[in-house]
C-alpha cells in the first residue's frame, strides 16, 4: 500500500462520479470508508513520485503525525458526508476533490505542492459554501483565500531564492546548516504564516469566517469548522514544528496576535445572541490557542486540542445547524427549549460544550490542564492568565446557551433528529468522556508523534 492512494483514489472517483450522478453519492461513501481503512495499511516513510530522487522529486511523508491527522480528518469527513449525502448528493464530486486536497495537505513533503493542495482544497471549500446560498459571503471567502494563497506563495518564493529548494526536509536541513542570519528569514516565515492564517481563522486574517459560518448548514458548517479547521491546524503544526522558526520579535508579534485572537473571539461570542455566531467566534478563539501551542513547541497537547475541538465542534454545529434549518432562525431565544423534546441530543451537545470549556470528566479538561501546566513551566504566566480569563468568559456564554436550550420557552420547538445523527452523537460523546476519564491512550501517543528531523538525519547523515 502507498500513501499516494489516499490522494489518487478520491481524485479518480471524482472523475468517475462526473459520468453518472446516480453513482456519485455511492462512490463518495465508499471512497471515504476505504480511505479510513487504507490509512492503517500504509507503511511509514517517504514516498517518491515521478522517479526523481530527493530533493528534486515530488514526495509524500507518512509518519505517526500524518497517520493521526489523516485518521481524524478522514473520519470526520466520512461522518459529515454520511449525514448529508442524500440532501446534498449533487456535491458528491466536489466532496471527493475536497478529500483528495485535504489528504494532500497532510501528506505532502513539498512546500510548492502544499500550495497546490491548498488551492485544490480551497476551491472545493468555496463550492461547498455555495450551499449556504449566500453568494457574496462565498465571494468574500474566495477573495480572502486567494489573498492568503498569494502571501504563502510570496514567502515560498523568497525561501526558494535563499535556499534553492522546495522540498520541506531539504529546506529544514539547509536552514539548519546555513549561515544566513535569522533576521533574513522573518519576512518569508511571516508571509507564509499570514497565508495559512487566513484558512486557520486567525485574527486579523479571518474576515471571511463570519459570512460563511453564520449562514452555514449541516454540510458546510461541520465541514469548514471541524474537518477543514482540523486539517489546516495539523498543517500549521507540521510547518511550525519543523520549518518555521519563531524567535525574538517575530515570536513576540505572533504571540500577541494569537492572544488577541483568543480574547477578541471570546468577547465577540459573549456579545452575540445568535447560536451560529457564538460557535464561530468560539472556533476562532480555539484556533488561536491551538496555533499558540504549536508556536511554543507544545506539540502533543496541541494535537490533542485539535482532535478534541474537532469532535466537539462537529456535534455543536450539526445540532445548531439542524435546528436552525427546521426553525428558520438561529437566535438563541428562538431555539429556547430545543432539548426539552431531544434529551439525548441535548446530552451530547452539553458534553461537547463542556469539553470545549475544559471542565473535568471530559477530554477538553485533560488537554487544557496539561497545556496550561506546560505553559506555566515555561514561565508563560501572562499567557496562562489571559487564557484563563478567556476561558471564564467562554464558560459564561456557553452556560447561558445551555440554559436557554434546555429550559422551555413560550414557544414549542419541534426539531426531529434522524437516528443516524443520534448514533454519531453517541459515539463522539463516548469518546469525549472516555478520553476524559481514561488518559492512558493519550499518554501512549506522546511517544508516537515523531518529527521530520529524525528522517533528515537518516537521509543526510546516514
Amino acid at each position: 500500500m502507498s500513501a499516494v492512494l489516499l490522494i489518487a483514489i478520491p481524485l479518480l472517483a471524482a472523475f468517475l462520479s462526473i459520468l453518472s450522478k446516480k453513482i456519485a453519492p455511492v462512490l463518495l461513501l465508499l471512497v471515504g470508508l476505504a480511505n479510513i481503512i487504507l490509512i492503517f495499511f500504509v507503511p511509514s516513510g517517504i514516498v517518491i513520485i515521478g522517479g526523481y530522487e530527493l530533493p528534486y522529486g515530488i514526495n509524500l511523508f507518512f509518519d505517526t503525525y500524518a497517520m493521526i491527522s489523516l485518521l481524524v480528518v478522514n473520519g470526520l469527513f466520512f461522518i459529515v458526508t454520511l449525514l448529508n449525502v442524500i440532501e446534498y448528493k449533487k456535491m458528491s464530486s466536489i466532496l471527493l476533490v475536497a478529500l483528495a486536497g485535504l489528504n494532500g495537505l497532510l501528506l505532502t513533503g513539498d512546500l510548492f505542492n502544499l500550495f497546490v493542495f491548498l488551492e485544490i482544497a480551497g476551491i472545493a471549500a468555496y463550492l461547498i459554501t455555495t450551499t449556504n446560498k449566500k453568494p457574496l459571503s462565498t465571494f468574500n471567502y474566495l477573495v480572502m483565500g486567494s489573498v492568503g494563497s498569494v502571501f504563502y506563495l510570496f514567502g515560498l518564493i523568497i525561501l526558494y531564492g535563499m535556499f534553492g529548494t522546495l522540498n520541506m526536509m531539504d529546506m529544514i536541513y539547509a536552514i539548519k546548516d546555513s549561515s544566513i542570519a535569522y533576521a533574513s528569514l522573518i519576512l518569508p516565515f511571516f508571509f507564509m504564516f499570514v497565508g495559512l492564517g487566513v484558512e486557520a481563522k486567525l485574527l486579523p486574517f479571518n474576515a471571511w469566517v463570519k459570512g460563511i459560518l453564520k449562514h452555514s448548514n449541516t454540510l458546510s458548517g461541520p465541514m469548514i469548522a471541524s474537518v477543514y479547521a482540523a486539517t489546516i491546524s495539523f498543517v500549521f503544526g507540521r510547518l511550525i514544528t519543523n520549518l518555521f522558526q519563531f524567535e525574538g520579535k517575530l515570536l513576540l508579534v505572533v504571540t500577541i496576535l494569537l492572544i488577541a485572537g483568543v480574547i477578541i473571539g471570546e468577547a465577540m461570542a459573549f456579545a452575540s445572541t445568535k447560536a451560529r455566531e457564538i460557535l464561530l467566534f468560539s472556533s476562532i478563539s480555539q484556533a488561536c490557542i491551538t496555533i499558540l501551542l504549536f508556536v511554543n513547541g507544545i506539540i502533543i497537547w496541541a494535537v490533542y486540542l485539535v482532535i478534541a475541538n474537532a469532535l466537539s465542534k462537529l456535534v455543536l454545529y450539526l445540532v445548531i445547524n439542524k435546528a436552525t434549518k427546521e426553525t428558520k432562525n438561529d437566535d438563541v431565544d428562538a431555539l429556547q427549549g430545543l432539548f426539552a423534546q431531544n434529551i439525548l441530543v441535548g446530552i451530547a451537545f452539553t458534553i461537547a460544550a463542556l469539553s470545549v470549556m475544559g471542565l473535568p470528566l471530559f477530554v477538553g479538561f485533560i488537554v487544557k490542564l496539561n497545556y496550561l501546566t506546560t505553559l506555566v513551566l515555561m514561565d508563560q504566566l501572562m499567557v496562562v492568565g489571559l487564557i484563563l480569563v478567556a476561558s471564564l468568559v467562554e464558560g459564561i456564554y456557553f452556560v447561558k446557551l445551555l440554559i436557554k436550550l434546555w429550559f422551555k420557552g413560550t414557544n414549542e420547538i419541534d426539531v426531529k433528529f434522524h437516528i443516524s445523527y443520534k448514533l454519531v452523537f453517541a459515539v463522539i460523546t463516548l469518546l469525549i468522556v472516555l478520553f476524559g476519564t481514561y488518559t492512558e491512550p493519550l499518554e501512549n501517543f506522546d511517544n508516537g508523534i515523531d518529527q521530520v528531523q529524525d528522517q533528515i538525519e537518516v537521509i543526510y547523515n546516514g
